[in-house]
């Protein structure tokens, strides 16, 4: 018994002391020096010294160290106040660069454009004929606008793409003040119908893709007249995405290179592909970001069902992020106008396998 508890223990002092390297890159010394405190305590040395200074209340007396240590911990962290969702300015050049990189390789001629909001400016990537009717594509949690770059020349063929990056995501998009940001799902739909308002489309069909699929779903619940049709790629809100994404919340207190590999791998793609397009961005992303975002809950049932918009759901087999997806299909057989696929893909299925992604969305939104 002593030996299995001496291995917790080291086992719990090794995630503490990632945790402290963690926020020791972070710049967060701090919150670094708390996770060390509970490290050391997690070890069986720790136990050793309290029971020769307090006998055998010394475990009492650790417990009640480690759990000041954890208030300790909570005061800290809530008094870190940010300013960006960057952890440093060098960070988020670092980013800029990137995206400058991956926009260098979009198939067709594109405009960039900057529209002010009241939350901050966001970046819109505008390709395809003028005149051509309107589509608006949300990207996925942790890509950028740039991410869609895999389905721009076929999408932009017959309409005219809108690629936006997501305000509270790593791109070129940015709140203005972190104090004034979204909290609800009510403030998503308000904000992108004004970037919708701002870019001129007052109505339009909506990709959306992971967290895209979750903004895109609060964008037809509240102003479904300027929804034509919905199509959702391994969407947030509905089924398994809010337990991956907390997995992936904790994966980012291992700031090392095979667990940012792994997650990667599990959480969105194992296509080799996509692993060198992110080589950078991804791990950049895991360690130097402190996205601010609408938690994605799952949606109610009443709002399944409110959602009155043609809906296409698109689930991929080895997506872990949404689940099984027969689980993902009987999660949104409640909506009411609405048609399932399922493709041999990872989560971000729209880069993994275009031509399939493709077309699928042309097919559905070019039915009557």
């Amino acid at each position: 018994m002593r030996n299995l508890l001496a291995a917790f223990g080291y086992l719990f002092g090794l995630v503490f002391a990632l945790a402290a390297l963690s926020a020791s890159l972070n710049d967060t010394p701090r919150v670094a020096a708390v996770f060390v405190a509970l490290a050391l305590l997690c070890l069986p040395f720790a136990g050793r010294m309290f029971r020769r200074m307090f006998g055998r209340r010394g475990w009492i007396w650790r417990g009640a160290t480690a759990l000041v240590a954890i208030a300790g911990l909570a005061v800290t962290a809530a008094s870190i106040e940010r300013t960006s969702i960057y952890g440093s300015p060098e960070i988020r050049a670092r980013f800029h660069a990137i995206y400058a990189e991956k926009l260098a390789e979009w198939p067709v001629p594109y405009e960039e454009k900057i529209v002010g909001t009241r939350y901050g400016p966001v970046h819109v990537i505008a390709s395809g004929a003028e005149d051509a009717p309107p589509l608006l594509l949300l990207h996925a949690s942790g890509v950028a606008g740039w991410s869609w770059k895999y389905n721009a020349e076929e999408l932009s063929r017959n309409y005219r793409i809108y690629a936006i990056d997501l305000i509270s995501d790593a791109g070129l998009s940015e709140y203005a003040d972190l104090s004034n940001r979204m909290r609800t799902g009510k403030d998503e739909a308000d904000h992108y119908a004004e970037v919708a308002t701002l870019l001129g489309v007052m109505r339009a069909p909506v990709v959306g893709a992971s967290e895209g699929g979750f903004i895109a779903t609060n964008y037809a619940l509240h102003y479904p007249e300027r929804v034509e049709k919905l199509v959702l790629l391994g969407p947030m809100g509905y089924s398994g995405a809010t337990r991956a994404a907390i997995a992936i919340t904790l994966a980012q207190l291992f700031p090392v290179k095979p667990v940012q590999d792994a997650t990667f791998r599990w959480a969105f793609s194992d296509s080799a592909k996509l692993r060198a397009d992110y080589a950078e961005w991804f791990p950049l992303l895991m360690s130097g970001t402190f996205p601010a975002k609408v938690a994605p809950w799952p949606f109610s049932a009443e709002e399944r069902q409110a959602l009155s918009v043609p809906t296409l759901f698109v689930f991929g087999t080895r997506d872990n992020v949404v689940g099984d997806p027969e689980a993902a299909r009987a999660s949104v057989a409640d909506v009411p106008d609405a048609r399932v696929e399922v493709i041999e893909a990872g989560h971000l299925m729209a880069a993994e396998r275009p031509e399939a992604v493709n077309a699928l969305i042309l097919g559905f939104l070019g039915e009557d």
